[in-house]
């Protein structure tokens, strides 16, 4: 059941850990995930260090502030379609093979861009890379989140994000060493790494008892778990025979929802029910909405136009490319801190000092460029400060909690439509943010820019402590019958229900 963030110490946590082989099997699956994960952070951060080059006066390519918008946020317009995409591979050919697909598209993606002989053929490559993207974001977090136990998939989920963070941290150190056509052609060693690694994991055994097949969904259950069936004895932890039960029956359920006799439009119909089910509506607008604060809040403006920003913060006063490698560095530190911090304490406490942080650090950036005349000796320092501080606290929360929320909000029948329809509208969002960001920027200035990224946190911060649920140490089971509840202020839980699901001798 689900607890309170001050009953987190009140929890034994060895009560929710797989023993060291059932922890080393979800690792190794995490692993080639995280390998894939951090081969799609690299595009991402890609058009921060290949506009500058592009700009240069010596420059291979000659493009102008409109075509590199364009360079900058296709990636982002093409991310979406691979998240509407994501779903009905997912139950199709699986979690495994989706990301499989994955690794493939993305190679052909920096193969294009490093053979590029203009700018059209690098959106060709941009586009591709970010459509390979779309469908990793969903696939990745909904086979970490099946295959994890309640104790690690907080941290596995999370070290997604490290990852992601890595690989933008690795394009910018290459960026700032090489010309972008080597930078593309390194960077296709990761997908192929992946390509390898996915192969020998299992599949996610949700999907096996999915698809009817029970014995190959027990045999990667019981080597996920550590094939240790004394493990039954431990309370609160489900054995392998009592989860495969209950994915038995989720699934059962499932397919007598959607029967395979229904007609197209019956299963139109069904599908559309399913997916304005309060237990599965209400998980959706929870992490549609958070997206969209995040993206506002400037997480992905920072990663996609970070060169550029610094040399704007700054007014040339600081060196770009050692800045943003810095930022980058700073990013993937906290990224690995948070997820260490995630086995610690609650989600929402987590999100909530992300958001503060994200706030305080942007309204004292805007009103210091704001209210700055001439050149000050304190700018380096007043700047570095609320850059370092900006990306630090950020990074712990709005950048990392999303990585797990499709994996553990949504219910297993919604997990494929349902996180591709979520990541499809957080894409199209990220993607007109980051079009229309330089015509902002020019008419309102970084001050101003800084001042929504303030404002939004601020509304993320509210937004939290209202709605957002914590889900620390819950199986998927629970989280799924807590929205099936009928809930939908997480403050104003119903008395009698809060007394019980923060006593923890009733899980």
């Amino acid at each position: 059941m689900f607890y309170d963030d001050d009953d987190d110490d009140e929890i034994p946590s060895s009560q929710y850990k797989s023993n060291r082989r059932g922890v080393f099997a979800q690792c190794m699956v995490a692993g080639a995930v995280l390998m894939l994960t951090t081969g799609i952070g690299m595009p991402i951060g890609y058009s921060a260090v290949l506009l500058p080059q592009l700009a240069e006066i010596n420059g291979t390519l000659k493009i102008d502030e409109g075509m590199g918008s364009w360079i900058a946020s296709i990636h982002s317009l093409a991310t979406p379609i691979g998240s509407l995409f994501a779903g009905p591979i997912l139950d199709t050919i699986g979690r495994r093979g989706c990301l499989q697909l994955t690794a493939v598209i993305l190679g052909i993606g920096w193969l294009i861009i490093g053979l590029s002989p203009n700018a059209l053929w690098i959106l060709v490559g941009r586009f591709a890379a970010g459509f390979s993207v779309g469908m990793c974001g969903v696939a990745g977090q909904v086979l970490v989140g099946e295959i994890a136990d309640a104790g690690t998939r907080g941290f596995f989920l999370t070290t997604s994000m490290a990852a992601y963070t890595g690989g933008v941290l690795l394009v910018y150190a290459l960026g700032s060493a090489f010309t972008w056509q080597m930078v593309a052609f390194s960077a296709i060693v990761l997908p192929c790494i992946s390509l390898i690694a996915l192969s020998l994991i299992t599949e996610s055994p949700a999907w096996l008892v999915h698809c009817g097949k029970i014995i190959a969904a027990k045999n990667a259950l019981m080597w996920l778990r550590g094939n240790d069936i004394k493990q039954a004895s431990v309370s609160l932890y489900l054995p392998v025979n009592v989860e495969m039960s209950l994915l038995e029956i989720r699934a059962k359920e499932d397919r007598t929802r959607m029967s395979l006799r229904m007609n197209l439009r019956e299963r139109t119909l069904e599908i559309r029910a399913r997916v304005l089910h309060p237990g599965v509506l209400k998980p959706l607008l929870i992490i549609t909405i958070f997206l969209v604060l995040q993206v506002l809040s400037g997480t992905y403006l920072i990663i996609y136009y970070g060169v550029d920003l610094v040399r704007d913060i700054g007014d040339g006063k600081i060196n770009n490319y050692l800045a943003a490698v810095m930022t980058a560095l700073t990013r993937f530190i906290f990224c690995f801190f948070a997820c260490f911090l995630l086995l610690r304490i609650g989600r929402r406490r987590i999100v909530i000092i992300s958001a503060i942080g994200t706030a305080v650090f942007s309204l004292i950036l805007s009103g210091y460029m704001f209210s700055r005349v001439g050149e000050y000796y304190l700018d380096k320092y007043v700047i570095g400060i609320c850059v370092f501080g900006y990306v630090g606290l950020n990074t712990i929360g709005l950048l990392t909690i999303p990585g797990m929320m499709i994996g553990e909000l949504l219910p297993h029948r919604a997990r494929g439509i349902g996180g591709g329809c979520t990541m499809f509208i957080f894409n199209l969002t990220l993607f007109s943010v980051t079009k229309f960001f330089p015509m902002v920027k020019s008419m309102i200035g970084m001050s101003g820019v800084f001042m929504i990224f303030g404002l939004s946190a601020v509304i993320m911060t509210i937004f939290t402590w209202l709605i957002f649920p914590e889900t620390k140490n819950q199986t998927l089971q629970e989280i799924e019958d807590y929205f099936n509840e009928g809930n939908v202020l997480w403050i104003k839980r119903r008395k009698s229900q809060k007394q019980r699901l923060t006593t923890p001798t009733d899980a």
